[in-house]
């Protein structure tokens, strides 16, 4: 088994920020769509206004044409009214359509910043982290953040600016009235607000549930073999069933947070209906106020109401957009610990030479993997790491990458501290062919491309034959053109290695890694990967990380490790006379023991 890696992936994330900051900075992603929502705020605004016209249209009705007998007048009166409608649905479309464009570019955006930072960040940070709480955030969270920006914003318009015009309307229509309305609506915003900052709280946990829950129906998916080999249907039944129920559980608990409100604001607004009527009637019987003034009051009354309880709504959405934001700027707040140099230098041409100078390494402080190793390997030649699982072996290929950073020491490539140069332009001397080879969900041809997309179909074939994978390639029904499917799952693994050493000979690096490239395939293709492996390490540099001692007899240098140390070199007739490590080693294996 490799050594465990302990993330160190970079500064950690600052602090929660409070409601107001994290608003603040979700308003940010929203200056590039600017005009797109200042365009749809005015049609929002429009359409209110029009909405806001039929009870003065009843009133006009009811009061002047019906109460002084000018029937002939309803025809205009109807078409007036149905020309509000017709042009408020037409401006409402439009803002619908113009926050829809706003809305789809804001999400792209964000979706990209997150995901081009999380490509920036070390792989420690991956071994924290599981990817399906991390597509969680890169969809769902966004998407929140995204109803935040524009629905929740276009709906706090509607019912700002339409409570507003109500109050307007009702002051218009009866002052004694509207003081009657406006009396219990403090206690209803107190309420509001005190419901919204539990509200945080409970959709902060949901966010996360959701996550976890993400992250282990990925985790099943993609292990469904295992799952299925192993009978564990069931035992994966009732895992998956306790994190959906602890879903359930909080989203229930945050419903029952703000339902109550629903039914106290329809009391409010039928007693205050009840009140209107009683001191309506009066004032009419007073003549102080009309019947079609009356009827358009109590049409404003649920104008006024109607705001007040979306607005329960809205701040829900708001603290789940809130607890949302939160989970994403713990990722962008996620400063990459390995980044490019402010002022990197330049390589000299590719030659393949690797110095470790005095290199030691820990993933976490005072528990070192790797002390004070140094070795040189000369261009062209093959150096080979040996020892038993948890020494340090794949450490040392992922510090030449810089995947992580050296404790001390320098690591030099060609003559250049690697963390003194673009990581580009180091990891476009380096090609992997590792154990467990990924392959993407597309073509053969689109594999074998990912290190050069831009080589032409004569380059690919010619590095399919190197690689002796042309011939079952064409054996495919599709060729070069078949779909491999998830992580190559349509191919044996034998024929992933040697699409994964196609991909990497068209690269054509200067250094080359192999960690343990043939320990998991069948005799017969190991027969065919070691063909293809020895035309692509011609010319190149390679480091080797074998279990099977017998595939590194060859090697030009040999570095056997123990404990984080180099505890002996040389070469393979060297080494075996020092009756050392290294030859137990050989002889536990020719023995039939795995070491």
């Amino acid at each position: 088994m490799r050594e465990r890696m302990i993330p160190r992936y970079g500064t950690a994330p600052r602090r929660a920020r409070k409601p107001s900051q994290a608003a603040k900075r979700c308003f940010k992603w929203a200056r590039p769509i600017l005009p797109i929502l200042l365009f749809g705020g005015v049609c929002t605004l429009v359409g209110v206004f029009l909405a806001q016209q039929p009870p003065r249209l009843y009133q006009y009705t009811i009061d002047n044409i019906i109460g002084e007998g000018r029937i002939h007048d309803i025809g205009w009166m109807i078409l007036l009214y149905v020309g509000i409608l017709v042009a408020g649905q037409g401006i409402d479309a439009l803002s619908r359509y113009w926050m829809s464009r706003g809305g789809q570019s804001l999400l792209h955006g964000l979706r990209m910043e997150l995901y081009d930072h999380l490509q920036r960040l070390p792989l420690a940070f991956f071994d924290e982290h599981r990817v399906g709480d991390l597509m969680t955030r890169i969809t769902g969270d966004v998407r929140q953040v995204e109803s935040l920006i524009l629905r929740s914003t276009n709906s706090l318009v509607r019912q700002v600016f339409g409570m507003a015009f109500a109050l307007y309307y009702m002051f218009r229509f009866s002052t004694l009235l509207t003081l009657l309305i406006l009396i219990p609506v403090p206690l209803l915003v107190v309420g509001v607000f005190w419901v919204s900052r539990r509200m945080r709280t409970l959709y902060r946990r949901i966010r996360a549930s959701s996550g976890l829950l993400g992250a282990k129906l990925q985790e099943n998916l993609s292990g469904i073999r295992v799952i299925q080999a192993f009978h564990a249907e069931s035992f994966e039944h009732d895992r998956v069933g306790a994190v959906s129920k602890r879903v359930c559980d909080e989203t229930v608990r945050a419903t029952a947070a703000s339902a109550f409100f629903y039914p106290l604001l329809h009391l409010i607004a039928a007693s205050g209906s009840v009140a209107v009527l009683g001191g309506g009637a009066w004032l009419i019987l007073e003549e102080r106020m009309t019947i079609g003034s009356l009827t358009a009051f109590s049409m404003y009354i649920a104008y006024f109401y109607r705001p007040i309880q979306e607005f329960v709504g809205t701040f829900d959405s708001v603290q789940r957009t809130l607890a949302a934001g939160e989970r994403i700027f713990e990722i962008l707040d996620t400063d990459p610990a390995i980044q490019d140099p402010r002022n990197p230098l330049e390589m000299p041409p590719a030659r393949g030479a690797v110095v470790f100078d005095d290199v030691s390494f820990a993933y976490v402080p005072d528990m070192p993997v790797l002390q004070k190793i140094s070795f040189h390997v000369q261009p062209g030649s093959v150096l080979a790491l040996v020892g038993h699982s948890g020494v340090g072996k794949t450490s040392i290929v992922n510090l030449i990458g810089r995947f992580y950073d050296v404790s001390k020491g320098r690591i030099l490539i060609d003559g250049v501290d690697i963390r003194e140069v673009r990581l580009s332009d180091l990891r476009e001397r380096l090609a992997y062919v590792l154990q467990d080879t990924f392959l993407f969900d597309g073509t053969i041809a689109e594999n074998i491309q990912y290190g050069k997309p831009d080589a032409d179909r004569e380059a690919v074939i010619a590095a399919a034959r190197a690689a002796y994978a042309h011939a079952f390639i064409v054996d495919l029904p599709d060729g070069y053109e078949t779909k491999i499917g998830e992580r190559g799952v349509k191919l044996s693994g034998g024929q992933k290695q040697r699409i994964a050493i196609a991909r990497a000979l068209l690269k054509n690096p200067a250094i080359l890694i192999l960690d343990e490239a043939t320990s998991a395939v069948d005799g017969e293709s190991e027969i065919l990967i070691h063909q293809a492996l020895e035309r692509l390490m011609q010319g190149r540099t390679t480091l080797i990380i074998a279990h099977r001692l017998s595939t590194v007899c060859g090697a030009d240098h040999i570095l056997v490790l123990d404990q984080g140390r180099v505890v002996e070199q040389g070469n393979h007739e060297s080494l075996m006379q020092q009756q050392g490590l290294y030859a137990s080693m050989i002889a536990l294996q020719r023995d039939g023991f795995i070491v």
